[in-house]
């Protein structure tokens, strides 16, 4: 990779990293929620669950997954699916719930999977990362996709601890009144819904 190449790598990252998505907004929405260390911990599950994108590009299944329309759209609802659920759990939190100081036992495992069953993650890798490989080296094409998204989903997930770091000191205001709370809770879990609707109508 040239460093042309290498700066054009390091800044779409980047600017993909700060891009509003279900991952992104679920650690928002924690750290709004539940504090600094929720937000770390789902910025965790995250980077997890790429890691099981990445791994899937590396061994090509990406281009099983776009070859099966069928395994793409059942993916594609039951992400949806599960987003409209966690929507729903968010409206539904009591006030007292959005500013406790216990943590969901879920965060990095729900955090995961929002990441590792979105479909156009996988593509997004595929297609962003290929366009940077060469097969004429001697490294070989999976362990280039492999390492290029490890890159990669560090970037992403530097992002998403930058987005905790901004997103913890609007808690401490958000704090001094349960209606603010109440608008927040009920603001994520819309976005969360309209997230997971739009994946399953294909919008």
């Amino acid at each position: 990779m040239t460093r042309e190449q290498a700066a054009v790598f390091f800044f779409t990252c980047v600017g993909f990293g700060f891009i509003p998505g279900p991952a992104l907004l679920q650690t928002v929405s924690l750290t709004m929620q539940h504090g600094r260390r929720a937000g770390f911990l789902s910025a965790l599950g995250i980077h997890l669950g790429a890691m099981f994108q990445i791994a899937i590009v590396a061994l090509g299944a990406v281009a099983v997954l776009k070859a099966s329309p069928v395994l793409y759209q059942s993916l594609k609802v039951a992400s949806g699916a599960y987003l409209v659920w966690l929507g729903i759990l968010r409206i539904r939190a009591s006030a007292d719930a959005v500013g406790a100081r216990v943590l969901p036992k879920n965060v990095v495992s729900s955090s995961a999977f929002i990441e590792a069953t979105n479909p156009k993650s996988a593509l997004f890798y595929f297609s962003f990362l290929v366009q940077f490989t060469d097969p004429e080296r001697s490294l070989a094409l999976g362990w280039q996709l492999f390492l290029l998204g490890v890159c990669a989903n560090l970037l992403f997930s530097l992002s998403d601890v930058i987005c905790v770091l901004l997103a913890h000191p609007l808690r401490a205001g958000a704090m001094n009144g349960q209606r603010a709370l109440k608008c927040g809770q009920w603001a994520t879990g819309s976005l969360f819904i309209a997230l997971g609707v739009a994946a399953i109508v294909g919008q």
